[in-house]
């Protein structure tokens, strides 16, 4: 009778990739006849997304990677990071090794400390459960991008910067501290970390991979969004979305950033939207960077559920826009700003310290409530079940 029902099983799984299989062949005709017929748009793009990496992403991201993957397998970094080892295995019950994951992760920018974890876990330094938990708070914007970069020159405000640079490293450590109370302490571990052979050489080597993928994922997304314009398809999708009561400036920020971080913010700023849903962009970070993270992990090895990763990504963008109304009530920003939040009607409550704890306590019992239900380790939300499948 197993046997039989295994059979049936593996009829029905092939039965179904057909489908899938015929989409995603529709998928890339579709593609190829978009890219056919918009050549201009196709060229404006790929100029757009290089003029990014040249004069945003490489000058303020590649010295942050490569500090990434010299700590890697560095004893140096071991003594450095050693003070904070007892918070990492009491509070966030991890091996000291993921401190630099942590630290470096939430205020260099992502995606070092995704690329970090994989490392990690490549090295077998930390076990798979680890991984997947350390992954759902390792991801930031950086006091580069968010901070210096949105805030102090685009938005030509400090105190903004700031409070969306601390608003998107707190909502991560709330939903890593959530999690962790669910996970096994580690055992102390008295041996020390070896270094690697070369251990400069191949960091520089790795740093300049990881560079050139990032690079290349936002030239690509770069180039579909002005696909997306130019065809018409962009405009379609924010006027469906605009029948659910969003604006369509509010409906375009989302989209952008939904796909690409760094095109996102130069909507939300263009369209005078309020910095909150700028806070919400950074937590959620982007299809263009959970590409980079699975492309990371698919190279480490581990199984690591998409639409779970996705659904942290979501409540950890929710918990950065609470945190920035939060932290913006308390310390709030000059009126003279260069971008007026208050342009857009917005309800009553929207900005109130009140609603950012309400919104920050929904969040935090929601994840709660789907951890208990499934009666399995906090892990699963990032990383699928034992049996589960490698990225595809």
């Amino acid at each position: 009778m197993s046997k039989h029902t295994e059979h049936i099983a593996f009829f029905i799984r092939q039965k179904l990739q057909l489908p899938a299989l015929y989409v995603r062949a529709a998928a890339l005709l579709l593609l190829a006849l978009l890219l056919l017929r918009h050549r201009t748009a196709v060229a404006a793009g790929v100029v757009s997304g290089i003029h990014t990496c040249l004069g945003t992403l490489i000058p303020s991201l590649f010295p942050f990677i490569l500090l990434a993957c010299l700590c890697t397998n560095s004893r140096a970094a071991q003594v450095l990071f050693r003070p904070i080892s007892p918070v990492m295995r009491h509070v966030f019950r991890l091996p000291a090794c993921a401190a630099p994951a942590v630290l470096l992760g939430l205020t260099a920018g992502y995606p070092t400390g995704a690329k970090i974890t994989a490392n990690l876990y490549a090295a077998g330094k930390l076990t798979r459960e680890q991984a997947a938990r350390l992954l759902c708070f390792c991801t930031a914007p950086g006091y580069a991008f968010a901070a210096a970069y949105t805030g102090g020159l685009l938005l030509r405000s400090d105190r903004i910067g700031l409070n969306l640079f601390f608003a998107c490293a707190l909502a991560p450590l709330l939903l890593g501290l959530t999690l962790s109370r669910f996970a096994e302490k580690p055992e102390k571990s008295l041996k020390p970390t070896e270094s690697a052979p070369g251990g400069i050489v191949s960091a520089v080597q790795d740093g300049i991979k990881a560079t050139v993928s990032l690079c290349g994922f936002v030239i690509v997304f770069s180039m579909l969004l002005a696909v997306l314009h130019d065809a018409g398809i962009f405009q379609y999708l924010c006027g469906f979305l605009s029948r659910f009561g969003l604006t369509v400036p509010l409906s375009g920020a989302l989209l952008t950033m939904g796909l690409e971080i760094t095109a996102g913010v130069s909507q939300c700023i263009y369209w005078h939207l309020p910095v909150c849903i700028l806070a919400f962009g950074f937590g959620f970070s982007g299809v263009c960077i959970h590409l980079q993270i699975f492309s990371f992990f698919h190279k480490a090895g581990l199984p690591l559920s998409k639409t779970r990763y996705v659904l942290a990504r979501f409540l950890n963008g929710l918990l950065s826009a609470a945190f920035y109304l939060l932290l913006s009530y308390f310390f709030p920003a000059n009126t003279s700003v260069a971008v007026e939040t208050s342009s857009l009607n917005t309800a009553p409550m929207a900005g109130s310290a009140a609603s950012s704890l309400a919104l920050i306590a929904l969040s935090v019992f929601f994840l709660l409530t789907c951890i208990l239900r499934s009666g399995k380790t906090p892990s699963k939300i990032c990383g699928g079940n034992s049996t589960g499948k490698m990225l595809q």
